[in-house]
């Protein structure tokens, strides 16, 4: 992987812009997060339009996505928000469809393609659909640094061999480290997030609703807090997600500055954004 660290942008800074790619199509609108220059992965937020239907039969590269808003079909299976998906590279496409339009955020493992559908391409795997209000919060193998202090999460999917897992995280409100200091953790996989909604405090800035980080691993981060609570579409790739803690602490405060890592392509393209009013 060659993605570069990344940590954390607001979604909301960057533009849209029309997706050339042959998949979604023409109409839909995308807002590239991050991208691996060598290999085409990428991960975006893709808005559909009303009315879209997939325009190829199949695409040549692994597919993930989490509904934000709106409503996705899949085979006959309406995927509301907070809906997902695996779709594995050459999984059938052609009974996919949005009537009302429906806002994503897709992982892909190269720049989509349009090939024939192939049961071979996908290596045997099959797709996943999943509904996560279906699902119960657990804490089950999670660390209990996290999982003491109230921390849950929701396994969405589990790769044993490539060592990927993706997860919906949930922090309750006044989550913070013992007298706002804490030790910082790193990790032997990349780590990626995005905030669905609510607070996540970390000692280089707020991250609210729509931000988004790349994580290489063995990069020191946190502590971490929430004033109100969040909720966190989170993947870990080619390691197991273990916490190694440092011996130094950090301090955390209730209004940290903003002091981002942002890759030197993407800080041309940052729009100007301030949190909307709370009243």
């Amino acid at each position: 992987m060659s993605r570069e660290h990344l940590e954390h942008i607001q979604s909301q800074m960057l533009p849209w812009q029309p997706c050339e790619w042959s998949w979604p199509g023409p109409g839909a609108r995308m807002k590239i997060l991050s991208l691996d220059q060598s290999s085409g992965a990428c991960s975006v937020i893709l808005r559909l339009p009303p009315g879209w239907l997939a325009p190829v039969p199949a695409i040549d590269c692994d597919e993930e996505l989490l509904v934000l808003e709106g409503s996705l079909v899949i085979d006959g299976r309406e995927l509301f928000a907070h809906g997902y998906a695996w779709l594995p590279r050459g999984t059938d496409r052609e009974q996919m469809r949005s009537e009302d339009g429906v806002t994503v955020i897709a992982f892909y493992s190269s720049t989509p393609r349009a090939v024939e559908p192939s049961l071979d391409a996908s290596g045997g795997e099959t797709g996943l659909i999943r509904d996560a209000f279906a699902m119960p919060w657990t804490s089950d193998n999670m660390d209990p640094a996290y999982g003491d202090a109230g921390m849950r999460w929701k396994v969405l999917r589990e790769d044993p061999v490539a060592k990927d897992a993706t997860m919906l995280v949930s922090t309750p409100p006044h989550l913070i480290p013992p007298d706002w200091t804490g030790p910082q953790e790193t990790h032997d996989c990349v780590e990626e997030a995005f905030v669905i909604s609510g607070d996540f405090l970390s000692p280089i800035g707020t991250m609210r609703s729509g931000a988004y980080f790349w994580r290489p691993p063995h990069i020191l981060h946190g502590p971490y807090g929430s004033v109100g609570g969040s909720l966190s579409l989170i993947r870990t790739l080619g390691h197991d997600l273990e916490n190694n803690w440092s011996e130094h602490q950090v301090t955390l405060s209730l209004a940290p500055p903003y002091r981002p890592v942002v890759p030197p392509r993407l800080k041309g393209q940052l729009q100007e954004w301030s949190e909307p009013a709370a009243y």
